[in-house]
């Protein structure tokens, strides 16, 4: 039996055939968590959004439109999510008192606990200054440097030209630079 391809697979998901979902989760599961919890920062997070990703492909997919490509418009899904998270995460700030930060996890394997101790606190560093970044340059960058998607992929995905991409992506690495240089 032929693999369908994705464009296949929301025309089945429209007409009912929920099988079709399953098959588009096992395809982008891996690849939007990766994306959220770069983005987010938060594993445990990122799990429930994608779950609500996909919740939100189930009920829109309708709404789908194939002149653009289906990739784009699920990351583009998962992004909203992110964004609207970010915004009740910044209004519900405003009411708490708790100041708290998210620890990062460092793995076991590391031979020295010294110099493990100095990389973790480095990327956090990172985290923090990526973190800092305007919304546009933070998103190119996660989209494009650090998840890999392709350069057009981006672009579709944030409604954008490839050079406004690029631009982007370059401000966003002069920005992180300069940041971290005050820093050292």
């Amino acid at each position: 039996m032929r693999e369908c391809n994705d464009q296949e697979l929301i025309k089945k998901l429209i007409n009912g055939e929920n099988l079709a979902l399953n098959e588009i989760m096992s395809r982008y599961k891996h690849q939007l968590f990766s994306f959220i919890c770069r983005y987010l920062r938060d594993e445990e997070l990122a799990y429930d959004l994608v779950q609500e990703t996909f919740t939100k492909l189930y009920f829109s997919a309708g709404t789908y439109n194939p002149k653009y490509k289906f990739s784009s418009w699920l990351f583009q899904i998962a992004l909203n999510l992110c964004r609207d998270h970010n915004r009740k995460k910044k209004f519900l700030q405003l009411f708490s008192f708790d100041d708290s930060e998210a620890v990062l996890n460092i793995a076991d394997s590391a031979p020295d606990p010294e110099s493990a101790a100095q990389s973790a606190q480095e990327i956090k560093n990172i985290d923090r200054t990526i973190e800092l970044l305007p919304h546009k340059l933070k998103t190119a960058l996660i989209l494009f440097a650090i998840e890999g998607n392709s350069q057009d992929q981006c672009a579709e995905i944030l409604n954008i030209t490839p050079k406004t991409l690029e631009t982007r992506v370059y401000r966003a690495r002069k920005l992180l630079s300069d940041k971290l240089l005050k820093k050292y």
